[in-house]
Parts: C-alpha cells; structure tokens; sequence
C-alpha cells in the first residue's frame, strides 16, 4: 500500500444521502455516526506529515455480508487510534478514522473494523481517511492519507433514481463550454457525471461530498440536497470550479 489512496475503479458513484448507512455501534464512544455534512471540513486546512521520512499508512478491504452490509476493515501504521469521543485537541501521532461510503461521510471510528448497514445494492465505492482528534485530515505530499475500496452489495435496498440528471466534460485544464450553474430544489436526488481528462478530486462544498476522478473515466456524484443555497464543486489538486449547484 502506497501513502496516497488506492482508487481501483475507473467509475465511482458517491451516493450523499443522509441515513443511507449505520455504524451498528450504537453507544460506542470510539465511533460517531454523521450525516456527512455535519463538520464543515473546508473551513480547516489539514495537516500536512510531509517532514516525516515515514508517515503513517492506511490500508482498506470492505466485504459484503449479502444482506446489504459490509465489514471495513482497516490496517494502519505509524498512528495512534483514539476515540472520538470526548472530542480532544490535535496531539501528534494520534487520530481516528473518517469513513465515507460514494462520497457522504457516514462514520468517524477509532475501531479498526467497522460495520455498515442498510446498503443500497450496487457498487458502492467505501473510503478511508485518518484525520486527527480535531477532524483536520492528515495529509502527506498534498493528498490525503486513506485507502479506498469497491464493494458489491446484493441483499440491500433498492437503488434510487435520480430526479435531475447533469454532465459536465473537464479537458486541457478547463471546463469544456463554461462553468454552469445547475438549478435544483431541496429534497431532489441529483446526478452529476464528469469526464475527466486528468486525475483528480471533486469535493461539492458543503455537502462533504468527494469523489474521485481518473483520465478518461467517468465520475458519477449522486447527491440528496437538502440545504438551501449556491455551492461550488471544485477540482483538489487543479483548484477551479467545474459547476455550481444552487438549491432552493
């Protein structure tokens, strides 16, 4: 396992819509079920291990129980778990682990196997990022440390339809006919496909949605908006906007 994240598809959906997945740990002050939006990530700059000649790794298998659940489980080095709970302030060398399933964060754990439920069926793309007790993302050479892992899940829920379907073409280092601002209303399932001729990230602010983009792939953003409001999806490591999504 490298230290950047391991993204073995060239198709990701991320699938943000609240409630999709549980921990099944209720009680458990080492974990902590969010909607993935509740921490607003963009306002915290992360912390960058750039000076360690060995920063920590992170390594993620997610299996399927054929009744619409999966087990994640995790291999790190170089870091210390600590619950998230009671919230703590940064310490170097420790940290928990922020789980998302297509793009929404549904779990923040210092358990190194966690389990999720009430999947839908389909592909879904599990992704794990160590961040430190005060939820800045630890990151090395710019990106962030984590492990990604595909899963197929049968035995779930029905997968949705989206409401409002969008595309947007990134090439040369631009968006191909212009940033558009794709219009939306509050409760709408609203599909974005990229096609990328780069890789990259795409992060919908606010929203906490991430999905990752390969040259020549196509990307897939399935997002449940509920917040009112214009939001920006922009490209990490390019650092432009591709499309605006406003909601009202």
């Amino acid at each position: 396992m490298g230290i950047r994240r391991r993204y073995v598809l060239a198709v990701l959906a991320a699938l943000v819509v609240a409630g999709a997945c549980g921990s099944g740990e209720d009680g458990d002050q080492s974990s902590t079920t969010t909607a993935g939006h509740d921490h607003d990530h963009e306002a915290m700059e992360g912390i960058a291990l750039d000076d360690l000649d060995h920063p920590p790794t992170v390594e993620a298998v997610a299996e399927s129980d054929g009744a619409g659940n999966v087990v994640v489980t995790v291999t790190l080095t170089g870091i210390e778990l600590v619950p998230v709970n009671p919230p703590r302030e940064h310490q170097p060398g420790q940290g928990h682990l922020h789980i998302t399933v297509d793009g929404e964060t549904v779990a923040m754990t210092s358990d190194a196997v966690h389990h999720l439920t009430g999947l839908a069926d389909g592909h879904h793309e599990v992704a794990v990022r160590l961040s430190a007790n005060d939820h800045r993302d630890y990151l090395f050479d710019g990106a962030l440390i984590g492990d990604t892992a595909m899963v197929m899940v049968t035995g779930g829920t029905a997968p949705k339809t989206p409401d409002l379907v969008f595309a947007v073409e990134v090439a040369d280092g631009t968006v191909v006919g212009g940033v558009q601002r794709f219009e939306a209303t509050v409760g709408d399932l609203v599909e974005v496909s990229v096609t990328s001729d780069v890789d990259d990230e795409l992060h919908l602010h606010a929203y906490d949605a991430i999905v990752h983009l390969h040259a020549g792939g196509i990307a897939t953003l399935l997002v449940e908006v509920t917040i009112p409001g214009v939001f920006e999806a922009e490209l990490h490591e390019a650092g432009y906007r591709i499309f605006e999504l406003q909601v009202s």
